[in-house]
């Protein structure tokens, strides 16, 4: 589903479809309202949240402004530019994750069937096992 559009209740019937409502978001009116809301209740919040937007000089009421243009561009050059991969290469150390850029991830290691089996297993044995011990 999508905005403005709303499936038949029934079989049979028609499906209905609101083509202003899906233009309102396509065009950000869902966010143009946010952004005038936080700006009246919560302007450090509005700072925070729209900091990019207050930087490139875009406020509430340019939004449909900056999405008109982001489709014009679009629709000049559909393909766009291919975006440069970066060279960076990982090397594993055991569950630490080491990259060429010096940035550090910890990635959980994957267990075998056999080895999750035989800790649920445990689990189990361990609730019954405690379970027990309540009647007791």
């Amino acid at each position: 589903n999508f905005p403005g559009f709303k499936p038949a209740e029934e079989k049979g019937q028609e499906s209905e479809y609101d083509a202003e409502a899906h233009k309102e978001r396509i065009f950000g009116s869902h966010v143009k309202e946010y952004m005038e809301m936080l700006q009246e209740e919560d302007p450090t919040k509005y700072e925070a949240h729209f900091s990019k937007f207050i930087a490139e000089g875009i406020d509430a009421d340019k939004m449909e402004d900056m999405y008109t243009e982001a489709h014009e561009k679009i629709r000049e050059d559909p393909d766009g530019e291919k975006a440069e991969k970066k060279d960076i290469s990982y090397e594993r150390d055991d569950e630490t994750m080491k990259a060429s850029d010096g940035t550090e991830h910890v990635r959980s290691n994957k267990i075998s069937l056999a080895a999750r089996k035989e800790k649920v297993a445990a689990k189990i044995a361990a609730a019954q096992a405690k379970m027990m011990e309540d009647d007791e």
